[in-house]
This record gives C-alpha cells, structure tokens and sequence, in this order.
C-alpha cells in the first residue's frame, strides 16, 4: 500500500493517497454550509406512516456538517416508534445519527428515534444531541422529523430539515427571476391611473384601471404610451372595459401601436376604464 502523504492541495496529484475525511468535511462545509441539510434531488428523505409503530424514511443525500450520507435511490429505512399511551401526548424525534469510533476513528451514520416523555398536557420535543465534528465530536444528530403521538396514534409527522437546492435549481430561479422586470410608461394621457407593466421570459403583461371624467362613447381616446424597449412589432387588438356611474361595465377595445400607443374606444360614455392584456416582444 502507498505512504499516505500529507499536503494541503486537496485537487493535485501528490504521488499517493493525500486526501483525508477532514478536508473533505471542511471542503464540503465551504461548499454547502456548516449545518446539516438534505440536498436537493430523489425523494429527499420523505417519511410515510406505515402504522403507529412504524415510519418509512425514503432515499436522501444529506449533508451532515460537511460529511455526505448516501442513501439510493431505491432506498428507504423502516423506523420503529414505540407505542403511545392511552390520555398522553409524546413528541419522539426521528434523527440521522453521526458516531465517530474514538479508538477506531471510524465514522458512521444511522437512523434513530429520540423518545419522547408522555405528558397529560402539551408534549414537549426530547433532547436532540448536537455536536461539532469540525472540532473532533463523535456525536451529532441531524433532527429529521417530530413525531407527534397522541394517545395511542400518531398524528402528525412535521419535517425539521431544511433543503439545499442545486446548482441548476438556483440557475433557474435567478434566470427567471432576472427576466421579470418592471416598467413604466413614457407618458399618461389620463391623471392617476393604477397600473402594473411587467416582462417575464419575453412576455409583456400590462394591467391597466383608471377613473376618468367625460368619457364619450365611440371616440379614440389616447390612454398612454409605452416606453420603446417594449413596443410591440405589430398592432396589438384586445378587449377593455369601461364603467358608467353607476357601476355598470360595458364592453371596449384596446389597440396598442408599434409606436408604443395605447388608444380606448368604449361602447358607452364612461367614467372608469381598464384592461389587461400580453404580448410577445
């Protein structure tokens, strides 16, 4: 077998074996966190009740204060809940348990069930131990899931992780949410409307209300104009409405121009007036 070297470039080829469960743990830490987490992807330890006695806990990657726990994707684990107690309430507490051997130096992870004290009034959650591997721990437990027993049944199943997303995930998110941008118009044609011009992956939604005075039945009334990084190619036709005094809608027509225009005819004299309406840049 090869001498183990020691170095301190984790990504090199150093002659032999060099990389320790330290500086991956440490590297991992860097990547995704100092805390325990669930990354994103399979079934992501879901838990489904099988009886009041038992629990699956379905495939997961955790990320256990740097250290990584595979579970397959065909995996699960059955965890067994002791039984409740007739009048009493019990919170137990499903765990991902962390073990170092101190003399081995072996490290290990299991599922584990934290037991609860019944209680005649509101449970309260047992004691989860938390420990530093960072620092040389040989105990942690990453805290899954509160069981809440009631009686003889359980209840309730309540997640206490948090899910990492992924690279892609992020990518995606930021990408549309870079894509939705706000805007204004260059120019308003009627005094305080309520408005809202938005572009999410390349669509334009425009939602536009209005209180007016004098408005007359069958004449092109201009609304507003549009800034020209939004303009559409074409004339865009769409419905609008209008309102008399009294409430009463009635149906209009919206034609927004190349040129960034938004002209209004309504069926009926009006003193409200609205649309909404998209358009592909």
């Amino acid at each position: 077998m090869a001498e183990f070297i020691t170095t301190t470039l984790m990504d090199s080829y150093a002659g032999g074996p060099h990389v320790t469960e330290i500086q991956i743990g440490l590297a991992n830490q860097a990547t995704f966190g100092a805390d325990d987490y669930v990354l994103e992807g399979g079934r992501e330890s879901e838990a489904q009740v099988l009886t009041n006695n038992s629990i699956r806990v379905f495939d997961a990657v955790y990320c256990i204060q740097g250290r990584r726990d595979v579970i397959p994707a065909s995996g699960y684990t059955d965890v067994t809940i002791a039984n409740g107690t007739q009048g009493m309430n019990r919170n137990d507490i499903i765990v991902r348990r962390y073990k170092k051997n101190e003399s081995s130096e072996i490290e290990s992870t299991e599922y584990a069930v934290i037991k609860g004290t019944p209680n005649a009034g509101a449970a309260v959650d047992p004691e989860v131990t938390t420990g530093d591997i960072r620092s040389g721990a040989t105990l942690h437990e990453m805290a899954l899931y509160r069981v809440k027993i009631t009686g003889l049944n359980i209840t309730a199943v309540e997640p206490m992780f948090n899910i990492l997303k992924n690279m892609a995930s992020l990518q995606k998110e930021l990408t549309e949410l870079n894509s939705k941008t706000s805007y204004k118009f260059d120019s308003l044609s009627w005094t305080n409307p309520t408005y809202h011009i938005t572009k999410k992956s390349g669509i334009i939604h425009i939602d536009y209300h209005c209180v007016v005075s004098g408005g007359v039945s069958g004449m092109s009334f201009l609304v507003a104009k549009l800034p020209s990084s939004i303009c559409p190619k074409n004339t865009i036709k769409s419905q609008a409405w209008t309102a008399n005094g009294n409430s009463q809608r009635h149906g209009a027509s919206i034609e927004i121009k190349p040129n960034g225009q938004i002209c209004l005819v309504a069926g009926d004299s009006f003193v409200e007036a609205g649309f909404t309406v998209s358009y592909p840049l």
